[in-house]
């Protein structure tokens, strides 16, 4: 049997996961708790630099036991506090709280109200219906490798590329709870929590007064909505995978793409009205407006036409039936291209008030976008020009592409007669070379070096006001600042 209580149990292991991830939210720890954390610190570099006169030092003993006193002291503290919190989530009137702002694409974005008993009764909220659904995001990579390597093969097929409108805010909520309700496995707890969710998201985005039958949506960005969602879209990838000649259907949250290859030629349009017709019979839309354009069907039966096809930062590119190259896509391109422009800005502004920092400020920022990083904090993992985009070929153009975009940027904002000595310097930096010999720039504020260990000189150009509201911001924030 699955436990899915909100207990103090399962509160410490959800502490333990998410403190090695550096997750638990700021100000989580009380004073007390901090307290105690300095005094194992101390008693621990006491311990360390105590030097023993003989084999057994009674010292030494003794030392290791207040150690672990303290240690046991520390424990009570935490324990305490998370058995105060389990208390508070199983009140009977304990609910999420929402806010929402405008993100960038005019789409409202929905955060739970910060407290410890939020934050801990979500993560076991996404626990319980992860183990009673089973419910997971697909590989992204995987799919588009798959994609790639079925495209490779030449043979005659037709290909659907779509994705769902206004995803998040469409999902019917009624059916998502006949869902919801009609599990077995998941708790009457989990169950509430999640009714109440969408009660406080439809106070808030005016939906209680229409008919319960007509609501729609959950809050995008809230930790569990991602999991409602795939949850939802389970009936719609059923019926699309027993379609007739399908031979590949792959789907990234909202983003979907089918493959099909029938022995005979097919009217126009055959396959995507299919999946068009399933979608809007479970109270979705398929995507028919925006640039580039996210719905159509390739013949590649037939037709000798030139065909792109853009799907999860790819571009795949056909020559009727044949398969003619990956390059990234267009929106990946511009990606790049804002976040270049944003850094020779930042520096722009920020070296007349301090050429140096903003020098290595900016220095830091091509180092990122032109080679490849390990991360540990906000995510675990290797991002880069390479790990990011591993599909694409040595020889890829769009590598070219980004170096002369790149090149442009320098001489138009940091022109040679102005920056005699910068220019070259930056226009060192290759995404080619980056991607090719899997460049690594070391972003972690700790490295050791022939002279020990010594921190990542990256500088902070954040105004004193900015500092002192937050001042522990870690390198890769440092980093990023500019193109967020």
């Amino acid at each position: 049997m699955l436990d899915q209580s909100f207990s103090f149990q399962n509160f410490r292991t959800i502490f333990e996961i998410e403190n090695r991830k550096g997750g638990i939210v700021e100000g989580f720890f009380s004073d007390e708790y901090l307290t105690k954390s300095e005094e194992v610190s101390f008693k621990r570099l006491e311990m360390r630099s105590f030097i023993p006169t003989e084999e057994e030092d009674p010292i030494l003993d003794e030392l290791q036991l207040e150690l672990e006193n303290l240690l046991k002291q520390k424990e009570s503290i935490l324990e305490n506090e998370l058995f105060t919190i389990s208390k508070e989530v199983n009140q009977a009137n304990f609910n999420f709280c929402l806010n929402h702002f405008k993100g960038k694409n005019g789409k409202f974005i929905y955060t739970i109200q910060k407290s410890n008993a939020s934050y801990f009764a979500m993560k076991q909220l996404q626990h319980n219906i992860y183990r009673s659904f089973k419910v997971k995001q697909s590989d992204r990579f995987q799919i588009v490798k798959q994609v790639k390597k079925l495209l490779q093969d030449n043979f005659e097929k037709y290909i659907v590329r779509t994705d769902i409108e206004s995803f998040y805010e469409s999902v019917p909520q009624a059916s998502l709870m006949q869902v919801i309700n009609g599990n077995q496995l998941l708790s009457p707890k989990s169950k509430k929590l999640i009714a109440g969710l969408l009660h406080n998201f439809n106070e808030i985005s005016g939906q209680l007064t229409i008919p319960i039958s007509d609501r729609k949506g959950v809050p995008r960005g809230v930790g569990i909505s991602a999991y409602l969602a795939e949850l939802y879209m389970r009936s719609i990838d059923n019926q699309i995978r027993q379609l007739p000649d399908l031979t590949f259907y792959g789907r990234y949250v909202d983003d979907i793409i089918a493959i099909f290859s029938p022995l005979k030629k097919m009217k126009p349009n055959t396959y995507l009205d299919k999946i068009e017709f399933i979608v809007n019979q479970e109270g979705l839309k398929v995507n028919k407006v925006g640039i580039p354009i996210k719905t159509y069907e390739i013949d590649a039966f037939t037709s000798n036409k030139e065909n792109s096809i853009e799907f999860l930062g790819y571009c795949f590119k056909l020559n009727g039936k044949n398969y003619e190259g990956i390059y990234l896509s267009s929106n990946k391109i511009k990606k790049y291209t804002t976040r270049l422009t944003a850094t020779f800005d930042s520096f722009i502004k920020d070296s007349t008030y301090n050429y140096k920092s903003a020098k290595k400020l900016l220095i830091h920022r091509l180092n990122f976008l032109t080679k490849n990083t390990h991360l540990q904090r906000p995510k675990k993992g290797i991002i880069g020009i390479y790990y990011s985009n591993s599909l694409l070929e040595n020889d890829s153009s769009c590598l070219n592409l980004l170096n002369k975009i790149m090149h442009d940027l320098i001489d138009n904002k940091l022109p040679l007669s102005i920056y005699a000595n910068l220019n070259p310097k930056l226009k060192r930096f290759c995404f080619r070379k980056g991607f090719v010999d899997k460049q690594f720039f070391h972003i972690s504020s700790k490295r050791t070096t022939a002279r020990g260990t010594r921190g990542k000189n990256i500088p902070d150009t954040r105004s004193t006001i900015m500092r002192l509201k937050r001042p522990t911001v870690n390198n890769f924030e440092k980093i990023v600042l500019a193109w967020k």
